[in-house]
């Protein structure tokens, strides 16, 4: 389990990542090879030095026995005592630590002996035992029935004079037995505190890497949108001075998405994210575009507020802009700006849209239903219905930012504009008026039905403009739409409720 507030989840739809190890055992696998290597390090040392201590222990025992027993023989020898020699080895066979012993002249010759010698395979002619000269028995070691056994020479002198020397034999059974035990003993103890080792490491991984998946978490939940990062208190040291650098960029990220939401309520979605992307680097003017203006005002507006309240006007005017603003983002279009009771909209710019022209009159087409439908609404509850008339075209025109430094807007001017405007006003209640110059065009021609108005003189315009009046789009095209129109129609029911 995580030690962070920040779970992760799986995400539907999203693929799975590749697979990673969590840090907890990471730090858990690299804590456990380091003790246990140094722990089987210290075990083998030890191993090794009691190992030597017993070996030294088995030495000057065997060099001890030796000394003394060189000691006792040094009249017998010189004496040629040979009862005494033989008692005296044969008693020293009954200690258990002692396997055998041997007695020798200074030359080599066995004057005495008794249990087990490293020469018991070489005899004399007169039954003695002949053993290799004095220096190669040191330390001398051999196997015997299956007993691992030890030989340890001391010179016999008499008066400093040498007499002879002594061979004692000695077992390292008892070494061996001995190195056993504390091997199994160490090798015990490794594996007990391997094991408490182990735990405490686990834990300790645990809380060293808690910090860790906070910052994880955090840094997800940030990039799945959630800048709420409420992790553990405030520490001290570099963990805590990195999670309150990303506590700081994660408020930072929370006031810069407010303002974007803030701000996409007074601008189109994609005039807000491209003023975002531009970091203040707004400057005035534009550049010329290929786009479709359609404006769309209310008829009788005047006459019909003398009546109302004002806040009564407000709600009115927002019922069917909020209309107006539904049917243009789903046409690919950006409202310009409300103007009174009306709205100017805007299609092909800032984002191209190489089928501006019909998307403009079939957002006019959606905003007439739509109107339809709010007007049976209004008159069911006894409210005079609002109607509106649309005035489109399309052309060259100046799209960027217009007013001043201090003040800005993004729009379109020209003389394709004011055409749309015109055209706007010398429409009637429920009328889409476009040019003649617009409906000729084939892709506009082909997919909309519309009948030829007369041509009307326009102010501003000295030769009279030919239009026609859009009814509706052809068969196919219109059924896309009315389906449309009844989805944003719920969508502003379910919104209003």
């Amino acid at each position: 389990m995580s030690a962070g507030r920040y779970a992760e989840t799986a995400q539907p739809g999203r693929p799975p990542g590749p697979f990673r190890v969590p840090i907890v055992y990471r730090i858990a696998l690299a804590i456990g090879v380091l003790m246990v290597g140094c722990i089987g390090i210290l075990a083998s040392i030890i191993v090794q030095n009691q190992n030597q201590v017993l070996r030294q222990q088995i030495d000057d025992l065997g060099n001890t026995i030796a000394a003394q027993i060189a000691r006792s023989v040094a009249e017998p020898i010189m004496a040629d005592d040979q009862l005494a020699l033989d008692v005296l080895t044969t008693s020293l066979t009954a200690d258990v630590n002692v396997l055998g012993t041997a007695i020798l002249s200074k030359d080599g010759k066995v004057l005495a002996q008794a249990g087990l010698t490293p020469n018991d395979e070489r005899r004399s002619a007169d039954g003695k035992e002949a053993v290799a000269l004095p220096q190669t028995l040191q330390g001398f070691e051999w196997e015997e029935r299956g007993r691992r056994l030890v030989a340890y020479i001391r010179p016999v002198t008499f008066k400093h004079v040498l007499a002879g020397h002594v061979v004692v034999t000695l077992s390292r059974a008892a070494l061996k037995r001995s190195m056993e035990n504390a091997t199994r003993n160490i090798v015990l103890a490794s594996i007990l505190v391997l094991v408490f080792g182990g735990f405490l490491t686990y834990l300790l991984s645990r809380r060293l890497s808690r910090p860790i998946d906070e910052l994880v978490n955090a840094s997800r939940a940030m990039d799945e949108g959630s800048y709420d990062l409420r992790a553990s208190p405030d520490r001290d040291d570099e963990i805590g001075g990195v999670m309150d650098v990303m506590k700081r960029m994660a408020a930072g990220a929370q006031r810069k998405q407010e303002v974007e939401s803030t701000l996409k309520r007074y601008l189109s979605p994609r005039v807000a994210r491209a003023v975002l992307e531009q970091h203040g680097s707004q400057d005035l003017g534009g550049r010329r575009v290929e786009a479709t203006v359609l404006f769309a005002d209310i008829v009788g507006f005047t006459s019909m507020a003398e009546d109302m309240m004002p806040e009564d006007v407000g709600t009115l005017l927002n019922q069917y802009f909020s209309h107006i603003a539904r049917a243009c983002e789903w046409n690919h279009g950006l409202v310009d700006k409300y103007i009174g009771d009306g709205a100017m909209l805007v299609f092909g710019t800032p984002e191209p849209d190489e089928d501006h022209c019909f998307h403009g009159i079939r957002c006019a087409l959606t905003v007439k239903h739509l109107v339809a439908l709010e007007n049976a609404r209004r008159e069911k509850a006894g409210h005079v219905p609002v109607w509106f008339r649309f005035g489109l075209n399309s052309g060259s025109m100046l799209a960027g930012n217009m007013g001043a430094n201090e003040r800005m807007e993004y729009t379109v001017v020209g003389d394709s504009v004011n055409l749309a405007s015109r055209l706007s006003t010398a429409s009637k209640a429920g009328q889409i008026i476009i040019t003649e110059a617009i409906y000729s065009r084939p892709e506009i021609r082909d997919r909309i039905i519309a009948r030829e108005q007369r041509s009307i003189h326009l102010r501003g315009i000295q030769q009279p403009v030919a239009t026609y009046v859009v009814e509706e789009l052809i068969p196919g095209e219109n059924e896309q739409l009315i389906r449309q129109v009844e989805t944003l129609w719920w969508q502003a029911r379910r919104h209003s409720a």
